[in-house]
């Protein structure tokens, strides 16, 4: 009873400030360009449908480069990833479309030695192998999964969640697993979800938690099956190519003006004056988290604001680090507290892999929790935690507990992904029961605004993606 008041609460106060919002005003000269900022997955892919339509497009990107939250760090010809970088064929269509059209190279990714670590006492382990009876059940679990996944999730996972989001996809990962009676597969979760920034299951909304595990994805899992490994920023540079309209990079917008025919005033990287475009439409091609849309120039209607109160992200950091006497062709993973319990997020390093052996550099993902009252001082907290961390790891042997490792320095930091908006998702049940998504795809175009992010599906390069070509339905 009390959960149902509190979704109609949440659904009375969504549908209370949708009906406040007046009906758009904003007129549009069509003969002016489709403006979007963003020149991540998300923007390009929309960028590229919309001209494929016929339509104009500009481009506004705050990076100095293309490609979002996928950049790289780049030393002697080889790439050290500061967002996505692997990738598998079935569930990436979009993806691995992207990579016939451009060229980028692939190639076929391992795990390697797989070792489990404990931050806090600098030990490490060779994962062990599971048992016989392990397998047995964990595959008897797997292939109920499927069924499940397949019959009761996969027809509603379009952008948008426009076929609706059924009440038993709005409870906690691990509340579902447990319903299901799953035993073994939340170990599956937390390890992945854990490495890649994605939160802890007994917390986040399974209705996301589905749309990344997979079939394929979960039995990757499993260390079955075959995935690939890219240069993904690369990818997203060699694609903007293709895109005949201006991007402009490195460039602060000042402001969306909304009131009549919008229009973006933004200051260019080369010259200190403002400068105006007229657009047809805005489409934002990022996480609408009302900090950043507001920082992107927006003035939030009531609705907006409202509606995007209930979007969250995770606090996820990605790094490159020169660990040069870690051994390659190993990854390590941070160790559970339980089989049902994932590590405390606490800023410090929650995998790392030297992707590229013979560099002396690994990738290293830390996580944290909103735990400091600032973002420099999280940003201080982690960069030291990661210091203090690779160098216990830092050593021929990481098992070795009886060794020390070679200290790290904080210039050994030699990249730094910095705040980025990571993984944007509505964070309670009773907002996705009240209707969040319907509330979305009504408020998509009002006063000739379009948001398009992985929001729409998962916080993966292939989300953003479908959700970039899904944008072009508004203008058909």
């Amino acid at each position: 009873m009390l959960r149902s008041l509190k979704t109609a609460a949440v659904a009375a106060l969504l549908a209370a400030a949708w009906g406040a919002q007046a009906t758009p005003t904003t007129t549009h000269s069509y003969d002016d360009p489709i403006c979007i900022v963003g020149a991540g997955p998300a923007g390009l892919s929309a960028a590229k449908t919309l001209e494929d339509l016929g339509k104009a497009v500009v481009i506004f990107e705050k990076q100095a480069e293309v490609g979002g939250k996928c950049q790289a760090y780049y030393e002697d010809d080889k790439f050290f990833p500061l967002g996505a970088v692997i990738f598998t064929k079935e569930t990436y269509v979009e993806t691995w479309k992207l990579f016939d059209v451009t060229g980028v190279p692939y190639s076929n990714h391992s795990f390697g030695q797989i070792y489990q670590f404990n931050w806090t006492d600098g030990t490490a382990w060779i994962q062990e192998d599971p048992s016989d009876d392990t397998v047995t059940a964990l595959m008897a679990e797997y292939y109920r999964y499927v069924e499940i996944w397949s019959s009761e999730f996969e027809p509603l996972s379009v952008v948008g969640y426009k076929n609706g989001v059924p009440d038993e996809l709005t409870v906690s990962g691990a509340a579902w697993l447990e319903a299901n009676s799953f035993y073994y597969l939340p170990s599956l979760f937390i390890r992945a979800m854990t490495m890649y920034g994605y939160g802890d299951y007994r917390e986040i909304p399974v209705l996301y938690l589905l749309n990344l595990f997979t079939p394929e994805i979960l039995l990757g899992g499993m260390g079955v099956g075959q995935s690939y490994q890219a240069d993904f920023h690369k990818l997203f540079v060699e694609y903007a190519k293709t895109i005949e309209g201006k991007i402009h990079l490195d460039t602060t917008i000042e402001s969306i003006d909304r009131t009549s025919n919008p229009k973006i005033t933004y200051r260019p990287s080369s010259n200190h004056g403002r400068e105006t475009q007229p657009c047809s439409s805005v489409i934002m091609a990022f996480p609408p988290l009302v900090d950043a849309l507001e920082s992107a120039g927006l003035s939030l209607t009531e609705a907006e604001s409202t509606l995007f109160s209930h979007v969250s992200k995770i606090d996820y950091f990605a790094s490159a680090v020169r660990v040069p006497r870690l051994p390659g062709n190993t990854s390590f993973f941070s160790a559970p507290v339980s089989r049902v319990a994932p590590v405390v997020p606490e800023g410090q390093p929650v995998g790392f892999v030297p992707l590229h052996p013979g560099s002396g550099i690994a990738s290293v993902w830390s996580h944290d929790r909103h735990a400091l009252p600032s973002p420099a001082a999280e940003r201080s907290r982690v960069r030291s935690l990661l210091v203090d961390t690779m160098t216990g790891y830092n050593k021929p042997d990481p098992a070795d507990a009886s060794a020390a490792g070679d200290q790290v320095a904080p210039g050994d930091i030699v990249a730094w992904s910095g705040d980025i908006d990571y993984f944007p998702h509505v964070r309670s049940g009773e907002a996705l029961r009240a209707g969040f998504y319907r509330s979305l795809q009504d408020m998509q175009g009002a006063n000739g605004t379009y948001y398009v992010s992985a929001l729409s599906g998962f916080e993966l390069v292939e989300f953003a993606l479908r959700a970039g070509r899904d944008a072009g339905g508004y203008f058909e």
